[in-house]
């Protein structure tokens, strides 16, 4: 059992998890509102050297030539959570789900089925949508900060363990965190969430899209970095690409990776701890992908959803 201090402690970063997410789904939103917006412009513009990848190195770049300071290891934490098989780089697959809405299914659609202008090494997004996606990164870093700060003030409590806190939360032994015993647990606290931020932090934290935490997705998610993160960036710098993809199932409420499901999830696609990958073609390298399959997903019809009507 976790103390009273402790259970403060957990609560404080669960909210803040909610606050966080719940802001970034605004600006996802405002990014994909803009009518010129399409994800693989914008992936084209941050990958300078057109490698079909984004280091964090080349996010570093972006940032600072939008004014925005930040380390090459916060940039590669970011990197780290959405990475989907662990190179230490973004493909364009892992960077649309950072940039796509998760509460609106029809804009999510919508900014897919845009047609891609392509941006060459020396050329800008229009301004507003560089400014609106710095807005977003930048949201992520202070986001990641905030996370782990929190969580170093939770790790040094004496009865904290991982296993503890999911049992505090998961008080019926479900087996699972759901937005009812969350908001039962919140509630005991002190703080009164709504069903739209209880949805929020789930969202955050789940890597298989079934909209509840297993014990392994809650521990993966509050044991922070598994190693230092010096040791990544190494790694990452002279990482050789993958050749063989994994495929493993998904869930039949949906997937953050399916677009056509009611709940969405931009949580990374694979933990540091269990690996999911992308079931999608990636458009820029449909020859050489090892999740090749029949088509883009980003090009499902020639017919916009705007002109069906």
């Amino acid at each position: 059992m976790l103390g009273y201090e402790t259970e403060r402690r957990l609560k404080n970063l669960l909210v803040a998890i909610g606050d966080g997410e719940q802001i970034l789904e605004r600006s996802r939103q405002r990014l994909c509102e803009i009518r010129d917006f399409a994800p693989e412009s914008a992936f084209q513009r941050i990958d300078r050297d057109a490698n079909n990848h984004i280091s964090s190195f080349e996010i570093l770049t972006y940032l600072r030539e939008n004014r925005v300071y930040t380390t090459e290891a916060e940039c590669y934490r970011l990197v780290k959570f959405f990475d989907s098989d662990e190179d230490g780089r973004l493909s364009l697959q892992d960077f649309v789900q950072m940039l796509l809405p998760c509460e609106d299914n029809l804009l999510r659609r919508i900014v897919q089925d845009r047609p891609i202008l392509r941006v060459g090494r020396y050329d800008y997004l229009p301004r507003d949508i560089e400014t609106s996606l710095v807005d977003l990164m930048e949201r992520e870093l202070d986001l990641h900060r905030k996370q782990e700060t929190l969580k170093g003030d939770l790790e040094v409590r004496y009865d904290y363990s991982t296993y503890a806190a999911f049992r505090c939360i998961d008080k019926y032994s479900e087996g699972y965190i759901n937005t009812f015993n969350l908001g039962a647990f919140l509630k005991n606290n002190g703080y009164y969430a709504t069903e739209k931020e209880l949805l929020a932090i789930i969202r955050r934290i789940d890597t298989d899209g079934d909209a509840k935490l297993s014990y392994a997705e809650f521990a993966d998610f509050v044991r922070g970095e598994p190693r230092p993160i010096q040791e990544d960036l190494r790694r990452s710098s002279y990482s050789v690409e993958r050749t063989t993809g994994r495929n493993f199932g998904a869930s039949s409420y949906g997937s953050p990776l399916k677009n056509q499901s009611s709940y969405q999830s931009p949580a990374r696609a694979q933990s540091a701890y269990g690996r999911r990958t992308l079931n999608i073609g990636t458009p820029l390298r449909e020859s050489a992908s090892p999740f090749r399959q029949s088509g883009s997903p980003f090009r499902e019809s020639r017919m916009s959803p705007l002109k069906e009507s």
